[in-house]
């Protein structure tokens, strides 16, 4: 309907101090809140400006109706600001940072790197230091061949206990399998020893009925009993035969598993006896060194304490240029932050120029309904005639007065209807975002019968009138009334569209046992 409408569906925040949190539409409903002024709120509210959630949405379609409000520059707006915010965290980190850098031995960047080069040869040369004195304990007489050795020895010592890994599975799968043989043996005995005792068995009465089974009652090939052709089964030759194959199988599984079981034994007293040597190399060489250690020992203390204290200076060094460099990309950064508030600042410039056409939007809607009080003859209030529209709540102020100040309902009356046609006006004339409805309820509510409360009445009726004739084509403007005068309606008689009484109502009930033409 929006789009029919040629009004924009947009999204605004829901807080307006926070314009990049949570946005809410600004629904159909929201744009004909502007439309519909029913009976109650004709007299009290301007669009229902007294309650919260409607209030917020009349100001939203204002702003978004006379130019106030687009939603791509409120969200240039809001990047503006978190820059704005990025670069004040800059200056204000920036600030500290160098307050604690001040006068302080790593404030200056070229002395840090020529220290950390001094530093990081030192260092190289406490390593190599050391290195020479690994290298030359192995030039003790003997160490090197026993060092040797040692090595010799743990390798076969690994390589025996991979060997003994592998025998132990070979041990087990054989044992499984002279397990699973012997099954079958025991099996096969059963199956030779069941066919011997039935080979005789003999049936003398069917097995169903009872009744006597000559033998003689079918030829020799087939069965006596069921009179069809035995089926071959395993012959008893045949059984001896896979048994013999099986036991056979069984004793050279046996041998194997005997062959297995003595090389494992001898593989782990081979095991043994490495470790033995192994460890007596190690006491030698131990004993062969220790003497070079001991020798040596304030040396190598020395080298791995300075060592420890150059290293320790280095990552204090790196972890101050590291600073260092924060605060040069924190420059960076800064200066690529001012690039981009300038560019944002630019085009929202370029827009702001733009923003004397929403001003004299308000301005002529401001003169507009002036125009329209005039044309509804208020009451005097003391006070030149005047409207202005408050740039805050943009609510009208009549006369010095705002709405909810206004003397008597009647008063109220007119300023909303004049403030509301003036609305709709302004928006056609000046191609603005405004449906093209407006329906007003309960005009004459709050006016009397005789004089001059009737003159008024007449006059809203003779305003709506040449407004509608005016914008026919633009404004389509729907007035309901409860009682009028017979003089405005033999005046209006030619506009009313709908004319209902208690007796002739819109919704008619069906009447109990009329005909169809009742109904």
């Amino acid at each position: 309907m929006l789009d029919q409408l040629g009004i924009p569906a947009i999204s605004v925040p829901q807080a307006r101090s926070e314009p990049t949190g949570a946005q809410t539409p600004v629904t159909m409903t929201d744009w004909l809140g502007y439309c519909i002024v029913t009976g109650d709120e004709l007299d009290s509210q301007l669009f229902g400006h007294q309650r919260v959630f409607r209030d917020a949405k009349r100001r939203w379609v204002f702003e978004v109706t006379y130019g106030y409000y687009d939603q791509s520059i409120a969200e240039l707006n809001a990047k503006l600001r978190s820059v704005e915010l990025r670069l004040d965290a800059l200056d204000r980190a920036a600030t500290v940072q160098k307050r604690f850098l001040e006068e302080t031995p790593f404030a200056d960047r070229q002395t840090l790197v020529q220290e950390l080069e001094v530093l990081a040869e030192h260092v190289s040369g406490l390593r190599i230091a050391r290195e020479n004195l690994s290298e030359a304990a192995i030039e003790v007489p003997g160490v090197r061949e026993i060092r040797e050795q040692l090595l010799a020895a743990r390798n076969e010592r690994a390589e025996v206990a991979s060997r003994v890994a592998r025998i132990q599975g070979q041990i087990k799968d054989l044992s499984d399998l002279q397990r699973q043989l012997s099954s079958q043996s025991a099996r096969l005995t059963r199956a030779v020893v069941a066919d011997e005792w039935l080979v005789d068995f003999d049936f003398m009465v069917c097995p169903r009925c009872g009744s006597d089974v000559d033998g003689g009652r079918a030829p020799v090939e087939k069965c006596y009993l069921c009179l069809q052709d035995p089926q071959p089964s395993t012959s008893r030759e045949q059984l001896l035969a896979e048994q013999e194959r099986v036991i056979s199988q069984i004793a050279e599984t046996g041998e194997v598993l005997a062959l297995r079981r003595t090389a494992l034994a001898k593989l782990e007293e081979s095991g043994d006896h490495l470790e033995i040597l192994a460890h007596a190399l190690a006491s030698e060489l131990e004993n062969r060194t220790r003497t070079f250690v001991s020798d040596n020992a304030s040396r190598l203390e020395y080298l791995a304490e300075e060592q420890g204290r150059s290293e320790t200076r280095v990552r204090a060094l790196e972890e101050y240029l590291r600073v260092l460099d924060r605060l040069d990309n924190q420059g960076r950064t800064r200066s690529d932050l001012e690039v981009q508030r300038e560019e944002l600042l630019g085009i929202i410039g370029s827009w702001e120029l733009t923003q004397g056409d929403a001003e004299n939007n308000v301005l002529a809607l401001e003169s507009r309904m002036l125009e329209y009080l005039h044309a509804l003859n208020i009451p005097e209030l003391g006070q030149e005639l005047t409207v202005e529209i408050n740039r805050n709540t943009y609510l009208p102020i009549v006369a010095g007065r705002s709405f909810d100040e206004l003397s008597s309902q009647g008063l109220k009356t007119l300023v909303n209807i004049a403030h509301a046609l003036a609305h709709h006006t302004v928006a056609i004339d000046r191609n603005l975002p405004l449906p093209g409805l407006l329906v007003l309820d309960g005009l004459s509510a709050n006016a009397g019968f005789e004089g001059f409360d009737q003159e008024r009445v007449s006059d809203v009726y003779r305003l709506l009138a040449t407004v509608g004739r005016d914008y026919q084509h633009s404004l389509q403007i729907i007035a309901f009334d409860n009682v009028l005068s017979g003089r405005i309606l033999l005046d209006y008689a030619q506009l009313v569209a709908l004319n209902l009484t208690q007796e002739d109502r819109l919704i008619r009930p069906p009447v109990s046992g009329g005909d169809a033409n009742n109904d």
